[in-house]
């Protein structure tokens, strides 16, 4: 093999490897910011929670609105991720607890769907 041959074959192989380099970064740089949103989405769920335990019925109702209505699945993350599954794992759990809380407080069972506590007990549109 000649010399120009031996070069010619390394400069492709340097290329594939820079786009393979580049590709990547781009991926972690994605995950990056994903792993951020997903951080501020159960941040959020938390901060509502620890309202609604502290609060009246109908705060208690804005709080569970908040919680349900705040960048729905798939907004924030892409449907069928591990971090969309994190996420609305987590959204349903502090929903569960708004639920309880509101059912301990009110002395009524609405069920299980947090549209019905929102509608009974929310006082904000």
């Amino acid at each position: 093999m000649s010399w120009k041959c031996l070069f010619g074959l390394q400069t492709i192989l340097l290329l594939v490897l820079l786009i393979v380099c580049g590709w990547i970064a781009f991926r972690y740089v994605e995950l990056k910011t994903r792993l951020g949103l997903a951080n501020g989405q159960t941040e959020i769920f938390e901060d509502m929670r620890q309202q609604a335990l502290g609060a009246e019925t109908s705060k208690a109702a804005s709080c569970l609105r908040y919680t349900v209505n705040y960048y729905p699945p798939g907004t924030k993350q892409v449907p069928g991720t591990t971090l969309n599954r994190i996420v609305e794992r987590q959204r349903a759990v502090v929903v569960a607890d708004i639920i309880a809380h509101l059912r301990a407080k009110s002395g009524r069972d609405l069920g299980n769907d947090p549209e019905a506590w929102i509608q009974a007990y929310s006082t904000t549109p």
